[in-house]
């Protein structure tokens, strides 16, 4: 029986080793590293390795302008393209609850632009968007409509990138926000609207309740991952106008590949890796006091 059962746990250790060694060597050793270049004077053009400075790096951040406007431009992506994600995907969402032909046609329709990748869908809203070539700006002018430069003006250019991630990543918010929605109880909605409730009651009151913790945790995805754009920006507008589009990745990109300062690279890196830690611990503290409240009343 014991050698039954180190065999099992042999062959359960052999199954779980390439995983193992997937996590280790790709992302527990290069997150070690990066942590160890925060503390370091690196640049790779110049210097034949790291210098140790301490906390030197992390003092610089206090004083590094650019960080803080590129901070500012990433919040305001960031909460632009989760809200409209939000609104349009609740919306699709609750549209495709409902018994409609071609239902499941146009549901597989609307998800696929969440299967490209990220580089080809800034490719096509850039091509779109472009002032010569571009359909939308040649259809603005044949209606008469003002000239937008999509890529030359600030909050045009910051739109434009907010268009394509609302675009790529609204089914993601579709799809969760209507798995929610299945598994919302219809003995309750149907009594509520026996008691003569209306339909936005129902849902304000009924519905929108039941897949409350969904939303969170769609919106905490998605604030996430859009926090960290960087194909879009640097494939439509290069960050700019001037610094205007600029996000905090493609700062971090621009640190480390341009002016290749790893060291202070990588001290973003952890910094801003912290930064989304404490916003998400927050959020969930936020959510677990909401949560205990209803439960209580």
């Amino acid at each position: 029986m014991g050698a039954l059962f180190d065999r099992q746990r042999l062959w359960l250790g052999l199954l779980l080793f390439p995983a193992l060694a997937y996590i280790t060597i790709w992302r527990l050793l290069p997150a070690l590293y990066t942590v160890y270049l925060s503390f370091t004077s690196f640049n790779l053009a110049f210097d034949p390795g790291p210098v140790w400075v301490g906390a030197r790096n992390y003092l610089h951040l206090l004083h590094d302008d650019k960080l803080l406007s590129s901070a500012g431009v990433t919040a305001e992506f960031s909460v632009a393209a989760t809200l409209l994600e939000l609104i349009l995907g609740l919306g699709t969402a609750v549209l495709l609850d409902r018994r409609m032909p071609l239902r499941n046609l146009i549901m597989g329709i609307c998800l696929v632009p969440m299967v490209l990748a990220p580089v080809t869908v800034a490719t096509i809203w850039y091509v779109l968007l472009h002032d010569f070539v571009g359909p939308i700006p040649h259809l603005i002018r044949l209606m008469h409509g003002p000239e937008i430069g999509w890529f030359s003006t600030k909050w045009a250019a910051l739109a434009s990138i907010v268009i394509a991630d609302v675009w790529e990543w609204t089914p993601l918010m579709t799809l969760l926000l209507l798995a929610a929605l299945q598994g919302v109880s219809r003995e309750t909605v149907e009594a509520a609207m026996a008691d003569g409730a209306s339909g936005v009651k129902v849902f304000r009151f009924v519905t929108l309740p039941q897949i409350a913790g969904m939303i969170a945790v769609a919106v905490g995805l998605r604030f996430a991952d859009a926090f960290v754009e960087l194909d879009k920006v640097l494939i439509m507008t290069g960050g700019g106008p001037g610094t205007s589009t600029e996000l905090v990745s493609v700062h971090i990109y621009r640190t480390a590949f341009q002016f290749f300062t790893l060291g202070y690279a990588a001290t973003i890196v952890i910094t801003l890796l912290l930064l989304l830690a404490l916003i998400y611990w927050v959020y969930l503290g936020i959510l677990s006091g909401h949560t205990l409240r209803e439960s209580a009343t």
